[in-house]
C-alpha cells in the first residue's frame, strides 16, 4: 500500500516506523545477523529512514534487472535524490537525502536513495486537506510522474497529522 510505481524503472516506498521495523527484521533474518555491534550499526542507518516531525520519507529504488543497463542508466541520473517532488495544490516539496555525498561531481548514482520531504506548517496544513498528490521525478535526464492513490494519500495524511 505504501509502495508506488513511478515508472518501469523506479518505485518508491513511503516509510513509517512499521516499514523500517520490517526492513530491520528482514535484514537480521536474511543475513542471520547475531553480532550486537553490527545490529546497532544497522539500527543507526535505518533510523535515518524515520521521518522527523513535519516530514515524509521515501526509499527510492532504481529497478533495472540487467546490470549493464542499470549502470548505464544510473550514469544519466546523477543527482536524482534532489529531483523528486511531491506536488499538491500549489505546493511543490522537493526531496533531499541527508548525509548524501554531493554527487554533482560523480559519474554514477546509487540504485537506492533515502529521501526526505520536509513540510513547512502551511504546506503540512495544505497536504492534510488535499485529495490529489502527484509524485514527480523532475531530473534533467529523466522525467516521470504518477498520481498517488487516494488510499496512500489518506495514509500519508494520517501519518503526517500524528507527528
Amino acid at each position: 500500500m505504501r509502495r508506488v510505481s513511478i515508472s518501469d524503472r523506479m518505485t518508491g516506498l513511503f516509510e513509517s516506523k512499521l516499514t523500517v521495523f520490517y526492513q530491520i527484521q528482514e535484514m537480521i533474518r536474511a543475513e542471520q545477523i547475531t553480532n550486537d555491534t553490527y545490529i546497532e550499526e544497522m539500527l543507526d542507518v535505518y533510523n535515518d529512514l524515520l521521518p522527523e516531525p513535519n516530514e515524509l520519507t521515501m526509499t527510492l529504488f532504481i529497478e533495472i534487472p540487467n546490470q549493464q543497463e542499470l549502470r548505464e542508466f544510473n550514469k544519466t541520473i546523477v543527482g536524482i535524490e534532489k529531483a523528486v517532488e511531491l506536488v499538491f495544490d500549489s505546493h511543490v516539496i522537493t526531496s533531499y537525502e541527508p548525509d548524501a555525498e554531493d554527487e554533482d561531481d560523480e559519474k554514477y548514482t546509487q540504485s537506492v536513495h533515502y529521501l526526505h520531504f520536509p513540510f513547512s506548517d502551511s504546506q503540512k496544513q495544505a497536504f492534510l486537506n488535499t485529495d490529489k498528490v502527484t509524485l514527480r521525478v523532475n531530473h534533467a535526464n529523466y522525467q516521470r510522474e504518477t498520481t498517488l492513490s487516494k488510499e496512500l494519500v489518506a495514509e500519508l495524511q494520517k501519518q503526517l497529522a500524528n507527528q
